[in-house]
């Protein structure tokens, strides 16, 4: 009975705070009555505070009710936007405002927020967009994980319990699965991170998906600068990574050049050939430099080929008529 007491009182409060957002909206959307610097200064001093005690509630009322599904954080995430947008409208206003001394308090409390985005627990967090991860493809575990871990994990503001909340925020599918049924307490973030280690920090597993990749990129059927480029890029990114996972992909030279020379249309693959010396060996570096190079001729031939097309139809039906008669009439 008490635990329902406390959730009914925070949803209350919640409500409450989320309809003092809307009221500043009304105001700022009002044509009749534009807000001035000054009073503009209160009020984004009072949605600031306001946006802090609802995400202190929201993060109450995640723990006493153990929230654990992303689905959860649809409407909040929506009222984190609605708020920001109404915080950025007010600084615009307050940004004009001449710095006195009466002011300063509130010149410094704007400077912070420039930087930063307001989260639960009133701590503030880089507005870093941190990906959700859904286990699918293991060779992005390692950029999830490291951005995580910058953001969340290392702040010494956040609790064990909010690192928890975070956590599963950002995580969807199967990996939310692996730590979904923890409960949002201290203890469950240790065995959260052990439990999301122990499935993706798998070195073997990433590796091979990246070579993976390689092999299933997709075949270019017509050759397109679009097309070309995508699968340059494609090579590059994975390779990349695979050095940086310490794996000797210079000794792999001719066996991916095999590979991604299958990937190119005919007439590309064609053209390589013709182009290429044929008394050197080839390398992979050679071959993808000249996919570039063949790129950029399309996207030439296609800006000359628009550029004709937009001068004919500036051309009048009678223009030819009258230059085949000499211009006469």
């Amino acid at each position: 009975m008490k635990k329902s007491n406390e959730i009914r009182k925070l949803n209350a409060q919640i409500a409450w705070c989320k309809g003092f957002t809307t009221k500043i909206e009304k105001l700022l959307n009002g044509p009749d009555n534009p807000l001035d610097q000054e009073s503009a200064i209160i009020r984004l001093e009072q949605t600031e505070a306001n946006f802090k005690k609802y995400n202190d509630l929201t993060l109450e009322l995640a723990i006493l009710t153990e929230k654990d599904s992303s689905e959860d954080f649809e409407d909040e995430d929506e009222h984190e936007e609605r708020t920001i947008k109404v915080i950025s409208r007010l600084r615009k206003i307050t940004s004009k405002a001449p710095t006195t001394n009466t002011s300063s308090s509130t010149s410094k409390t704007i400077a912070e927020a420039t930087d930063v985005t307001s989260h639960h627990g009133g701590v503030r967090l880089p507005e870093i967009d941190i990906p959700t991860y859904d286990g699918k493809d293991y060779t992005k575990y390692v950029a999830f994980i490291e951005l995580f871990d910058a953001i969340i994990d290392s702040s010494e503001k956040l609790k064990q319990v909010q690192k928890l909340y975070y956590l599963k925020k950002y995580l969807k599918g199967e990996a939310l699965a692996l730590i979904e049924g923890l409960p949002l307490t201290t203890e469950s973030y240790v065995k959260a991170r052990e439990l999301i280690k122990l499935r993706y920090d798998n070195k073997f597993l990433v590796i091979n998906n990246h070579i993976q990749a390689i092999i299933d990129s997709t075949p270019i059927v017509k050759g397109s600068a679009t097309n070309l480029r995508d699968l340059v890029a494609n090579t590059r990114q994975h390779l990349g990574a695979l050095k940086a996972l310490g794996q000797p992909i210079e000794q792999w030279d001719l066996i991916v050049l095999t590979i991604v020379l299958k990937k190119v249309d005919q007439f590309s693959c064609r053209a390589y050939h013709q182009e290429r010396d044929s008394d050197k060996m080839p390398n992979l570096e050679d071959f993808l430099s000249f996919v570039e190079r063949r790129a950029s001729s399309f996207e030439e031939s296609q800006q000359s080929e628009d550029r004709d097309l937009r001068t004919k139809k500036f051309e009048f039906p009678g223009d030819k008529v009258l230059r085949g008669a000499g211009g006469k009439v």
